[in-house]
């Protein structure tokens, strides 16, 4: 089968004419097939689709024993995927997410926590439920329904608020260019066929993170043409297209990257060099450092717009990545923390995507997750890895270095890397330097261990009868009970995609199956035949709450819109006030490593990116 990239490519630029006639084309057929009477097809068509997008059965169904139902769902969606959906063309049909009932959630809540207080603890904590259910809770849950109905997603408006170096880089510029314009004409293939939401997959590109002195809000600037480069102190515009809007090829940017490479004397030193410092503040203060230093001085205006505009944010380091492989994971460990936390003065912390290439083409980076989950970035990456290995591959190393010996910036005609120029007086130093020196002890706080397995993978262990989400679930629970000597509240990150605009849900880990295992595993007379039951069990329970949450029956998400609900309206509430109050002492996540296809062996090991990870979110936890 000849190799095809993802998406078309397109070699200029869409005009503002072209994307209006994106939605003019779809408007036409719409009109056409009014017109010649398909009204009823069209209508049938439209409630097959409902039920299709609607229907979750088959979640909770023995995939080698499915119901009538399930099959009868599987004939419909096979037939109605006959034509391939595009990006978000499903999106409207999705059903929008259901708020649980109450009672449902505060029950599942206190189950949830029977493993992890004393009795007398769990006494208290039952008096508070049953006084907020008796009380508050009616006058929070109609809210919340009301609010639902207006909104497609009642959960993810309150969540956001709250090779050598030139050419790895010009694949980054290229590529990313090219997944923006796909994914604004939703010529990108969906994830599962368009069954699950694709809505976040726009705020991967010029998208901001604007800090409020209350409240951030998210920023998209639509389609951009060019990335923003941070190196050696300065920050640098580089367009991907040429004056007349053809995009550069790899080639014609790996040019562009030689040149700011061989700059001489570029290196800007002091406060000056260290503007992205501001971004790493506390946010109230980042708003009036913003407000005071860039909105109010035009030339800092224009930059800031330039920064915040850009598809991505790239930074050139001059580390490397010290030949990380598996036989060395503390060097990995080294570059993931480089990647997480930075030097506290070469990232754009506002940016929804800030990427890192290295001096030897190590390539990593980090994504601001109030505008979208990992989900998203890990389908970006899978895109990424596959562009460059098969699309626009890179040229012997022997030939890349002999381009950069021959380059000659006069005969190229292209249009080099602006310096955006930012006046940094004595006051805007003081704060930049404040904020550098803060943020390192931040970087000191972060300790990252790495181990990488290969020995087996995820196929091995679903021959066990386990999930393999659980089962590494399961190894974190025994690991951190032989570590901390209880069972620490746990976060997973589960993902209701089937609904409109969904974002995230919180798994909880920790439940009476799940401690019976580790329990077993530490007493000595407990049988091996008897463990591994007690482990396909808690496995079991662990999928089948990641399911109830894949559904719209998690408590956090739903206990958190109450909460605001609460302190929008005044309403007191001990019962919500305690539930926000609990620290996540472990905060985990399985990003898989492979999101177009269903099994990460084989061919396919190639495209997997090598890992994504949570920080800690409490100051005694894991991440």
């Amino acid at each position: 089968k000849p190799i095809e990239p993802p998406f078309p490519l397109r070699t200029k630029f869409p005009s503002r004419f072209e994307r209006a006639g994106y939605k003019i084309y779809y408007a036409k057929i719409g009109v056409v097939s009014l017109a010649t009477a398909y009204v009823p097809v069209l209508c049938l068509c439209s409630i097959l689709h409902r039920i299709v997008f609607s229907y979750k059965g088959w979640l909770f169904e023995n995939p080698k024993n499915p119901s009538i139902s399930t099959k009868t769902w599987a004939v419909l969606r096979s037939i109605l995927h006959l034509v391939p959906p595009r990006l978000n063309s499903c999106e409207s049909l999705l059903p929008r997410m259901p708020v649980p009932p109450i009672e449902q959630t505060v029950e599942r809540y206190l189950v949830s926590i029977e493993e992890l207080h004393s009795k007398e603890e769990l006494a208290k904590i039952d008096a508070l439920a049953r006084q907020f259910l008796a009380g508050e809770s009616r006058k929070l849950q109609r809210m919340t329904q009301l609010y639902s109905l207006i909104v497609n997603n009642y959960v993810s408006r309150f969540w956001e608020k709250f090779a050598t170096r030139a050419s790895r880089a010009a694949r980054v510029a290229y590529i990313e260019t090219q997944s923006q314009l796909a994914i604004d004409s939703q010529t990108l293939k969906p994830a599962a066929g368009g069954m699950i939401s694709a809505n976040n997959m726009d705020k991967q590109y010029a998208m901001t993170r604007e800090p409020g002195e209350k409240t951030d809000r998210l920023i998209k600037y639509g389609i951009s043409k060019h990335i923003v480069v941070i190196y050696n102190g300065g920050i640098y515009k580089v367009h991907t297209v040429d004056e007349s809007g053809r995009i550069y090829t790899t080639d014609q940017l790996t040019d562009i990257f030689i040149e700011l490479l061989a700059r001489k004397n570029t290196s800007i030193e002091g406060a000056a060099g260290r503007v992205p410092a501001l971004t790493t503040d506390n946010r109230s203060q980042w708003f009036r450092n913003r407000r005071r230093f860039f909105e109010q001085i035009p030339k800092n205006a224009r930059a800031l717009r330039e920064i915040e505009s850009a598809i991505v944010v790239l930074t050139l380091d001059e580390a490397t990545g010290d030949g990380y492989g598996p036989d060395a994971p503390e060097k990995l460990a080294k570059f993931e923390k480089k990647m997480l936390a930075g030097e506290g003065d070469n990232r754009w912390a506002d940016k929804s995507l800030n990427y890192v290439v290295l001096a030897d083409g190590s390539f990593g980076g980090i994504v601001e997750h109030s505008g979208s989950d990992g989900c998203e970035f890990g389908q970006i990456q899978e895109i990424f890895s596959y562009m460059e290995q098969h699309i626009v591959p890179y040229a012997p190393m022997d030939e890349q270095l002999r381009r950069e010996r021959e380059f000659d910036a006069e005969k190229s005609g292209l249009r080099f890397a602006e310096l955006l120029e930012i006046d940094v007086d004595n006051e805007m130093a003081a704060e930049i330097d404040l904020c550098f020196t803060a943020y390192q002890k931040e970087i000191d706080n972060v300790h990252i261990s790495s181990l990488i397995f290969r020995d087996w993978g995820k196929d091995r262990i679903k021959q066990f009868r386990c999930s393999p989400d659980a089962f590494l679930q399961m190894a974190i629970q025994l690991a951190n009970y032989r570590d901390q000597g209880r069972f620490s509240l746990t976060y997973e990150a589960a993902s209701p995609r089937f609904y409109r605009d969904s974002r995230t849900e919180t798994l909880r880990t920790v439940t009476e199956a799940s401690c019976a295992f580790v329990r077993a595993m530490e007493d000595e007379s407990v049988d091996r035949a008897e463990r591994v039951n007690l482990l396909r069990a808690a496995c079991g329970k662990h999928a089948n709450n990641n399911r109830e949450c894949m559904v719209g029956k998690g408590i956090d998400r739903h206990l958190f819109v109450l909460y605001v609900m609460a302190k929008a309206s005044g309403t007191p509430s001990a019962f919500l006030d305690h539930c926000m109050q609990q620290e996540w002492l472990l905060s985990t996540t399985q990003p898989p490593n492979i999101i177009n296809n269903r099994t990460e062996d084989g061919e396919y090991e190639k495209f997997a990116w090598m890992c994504g990870c949570f920080g800690a979110v409490a100051e005694t936890g894991y991440g």
